[in-house]
């Protein structure tokens, strides 16, 4: 099971990196049920942690260990 969760931080790990480099606009659904849509602001992968920018509470920090899943934001067409 460690294996698992050990392959899963990493796969999460590449995930927010290549976001990050991107500067894309992202969604993360966290395992506890609350979401955030915004940017990554900064990545500290030695504590497993990112500063995250959220729309609407600013910057926050998120533990890569606390995210369900992680995908660009969609764009609204008005």
């Amino acid at each position: 099971m460690r294996f698992l969760n050990d392959m899963k931080r990493h796969d999460m790990k590449k995930i927010l990196e290549y976001y990050f480099k991107l500067k894309t606009k992202i969604h993360l659904k966290c395992i506890t049920g609350r979401f955030y849509n915004g940017y990554i602001f900064d990545l500290t992968s030695e504590k497993d942690l990112m500063v995250f920018k959220d729309d609407k509470l600013g910057t926050i920090p998120v533990l890569f260990e606390e995210l369900e899943r992680v995908e660009p934001c969609k764009v609204r067409e008005e």
